[in-house]
């Protein structure tokens, strides 16, 4: 089986960002309920109730920070016959598809991955499907995929 890069440092730095701004956009809505709350209610609005409120929404971006560090956990093979995909921290998660079962093939790209080339591929059978991620290359690894397709069916 022949492995295939993925993006790591350019992933996580993209995750990172998208984290910092979803925080941001928390704070600026602590601070837009903030000036209302004041200009509205004058000396009787109390903040601390409106920063207890969005600690939750805070919590909730904060729950995803795994994104970070999730791309230096991923590995992706494929032979002639069979792709997968190796994913996971703590609880990894080994997808595996025959290639011969491939309906149709996707490919999902982020404003990072369109500058830097790096997508997200997913491929889908009857019943199933797997996700090959954050993969170097994308087009050149469809091209690939869909020559092996074409080999296995016989076209």
């Amino acid at each position: 089986m022949k492995k295939y890069p993925t993006s790591k440092v350019i992933r996580s730095a993209e995750a990172i960002l998208e984290i910092g701004f979803r925080l941001t956009g928390v704070y600026i809505t602590y601070l837009a309920f903030n000036f209302c709350g004041e200009f509205l209610f004058e000396g009787q609005f109390n903040s601390d109730t409106l920063f207890s409120l969005l600690m939750l929404p805070a919590l909730y971006v904060l729950k995803t920070a795994h994104v970070i560090v999730s791309p230096y956990f991923v590995k992706v093979r494929m032979s002639e016959t069979e792709v997968e995909s190796r994913t996971g921290i703590l609880t990894q998660r080994l997808d595996k598809l025959n290639l011969r079962t491939v309906e149709n093939i996707e490919i999902v790209t982020t404003l990072g991955g369109r500058l830097f080339k790096y997508s997200t591929i997913f491929l889908y059978a009857h019943g199933s499907w797997v996700r090959l991620p954050f993969l170097k290359n994308p087009d050149q690894i469809k091209l690939k995929i869909e020559a092996k397709l074409n080999k296995i069916n016989g076209n």
